[in-house]
């Protein structure tokens, strides 16, 4: 038998495993499996083995679905997708609550350019959606402009005539980290032999909060070399760990709303019942446009349908502002909210306590 110091860690392991069991199932089972379980475990153990814990999970969980019925499970089910890419959208915008929605001014375009370019700066600058707008369709969202940042400001740079674009973009990436900047990368663009362009090389790099795109084209017959770089606010630095933590803690409030909902509502007739189908309906069809558009964004297809070209900061929640989508998103707290009255809302003397598998 294993010593006192180990059956105690171990055995309080196996408790907490439990619970994944329903609590009527531990109160009759529970000190049965325990035992079982105390019994047959190697002596000097501290811990359940993972191929136990597998075990009990899957056994636990599957009584507790088994309990809950068939709708509790497609319900729970289809909320915690909606969940989930609600919640990604959330972070992703409460992570971009603290970035400015306008593109860098051209004052500080200018002085940000110096620091990039190796070459004199030209003194004309142009701004491409100095409201940082990801698609026009975030004009008609909630107050004119809740659209995701992708705006951004070009400076160009006086280059010579048959300068090289590879060596302007090797002398721009030692320029960039002489001046500070970070995480500085060169992605060369070759095109075909049938293609009529020149080659592209862009240089990439973030600096207190900005995030500069340097192309590097090379010179043709007709034209001479050029070199741009566009300016525009980088991802804010927790956005990717608010995003994940919002799809998780989504998916699994809505897991649990749809189970307590559903459990909740099985207990009460036939009338309450079809409020609440039609009420879960009602949300369905209101969250899933902007679901369904979020899908390709919150997966880094962001460059569909934008005005924004090139290398640009990541945003996961550009399905709630794409075609009047977010104002559908927003009721659709109307109904969640009248599922979870209908269910707190005492039962009537006649409802009946059957519950529908």
């Amino acid at each position: 038998m294993p010593d006192d110091t180990d059956t105690t860690s171990l055995e309080r392991r196996y408790r907490r495993w439990l619970f994944a069991y329903p609590r009527a199932y531990r109160r009759e089972r529970g000190p049965e499996i325990l035992a079982t379980l105390l019994d047959v475990a190697d002596p000097t153990r501290s811990r359940p083995p993972a191929r136990e814990v597998a075990h009990l999970l899957r056994h636990g969980l599957s009584l507790r679905v088994a309990e809950f019925g068939r709708r509790a499970v497609v319900v729970a089910a289809i909320a915690a997708v909606l969940g989930t890419l609600s919640g990604i959208a959330l972070g992703s915008w409460l992570a971009w609550r603290s970035v400015d929605p306008m593109a860098p001014d051209k004052t500080t375009a200018m002085v940000l350019a110096r620091t990039i370019l190796p070459v004199p700066v030209d003194d004309e600058v142009t701004q491409y959606g100095r409201h940082t707008f990801w698609n026009p369709n975030s004009n008609n969202s909630l107050h004119g402009g809740t659209g995701l940042r992708a705006g951004r400001t070009t400076v160009s740079g006086v280059v010579p005539r048959q300068a090289g674009n590879r060596d302007l973009a090797a002398a721009v990436q030692q320029h960039m980290r002489e001046q500070g900047w970070h995480d500085v990368r060169t992605t060369i663009s070759q095109p075909g032999p049938q293609v009529s362009h020149p080659a592209e090389v862009e240089v990439t790099g973030t600096r207190a909060g900005y995030l500069a795109t340097v192309l590097a084209v090379a010179a043709d017959e007709v034209n001479p070399a050029t070199l741009s770089v566009d300016l525009m606010w980088a991802e804010p630095p927790g956005h990717l760990r608010d995003t994940i933590l919002g799809g998780l803690a989504g998916a699994l409030f809505g897991a649990l709303l749809g189970l307590y909902t559903a459990q909740r509502m099985s207990r009460h007739g036939p009338g309450r019942q079809r409020a609440y189908s039609w009420l879960c309906l009602a949300t369905l069809l209101m969250l899933t446009p902007a679901c369904l558009g979020n899908i390709p964004t919150s997966t880094g297809s962001l460059l569909a349908g934008t005005h924004r070209h090139g290398t640009g900061p990541s945003v996961y929640w550009g399905g709630f502002v794409f075609f009047g989508a977010q104002p559908l998103a927003i009721l659709s707290v109307v109904p969640i909210v009248a599922i979870i009255i209908s269910c707190l809302w005492p039962r009537t003397g006649n409802a009946g306590t059957s519950r529908i598998a």
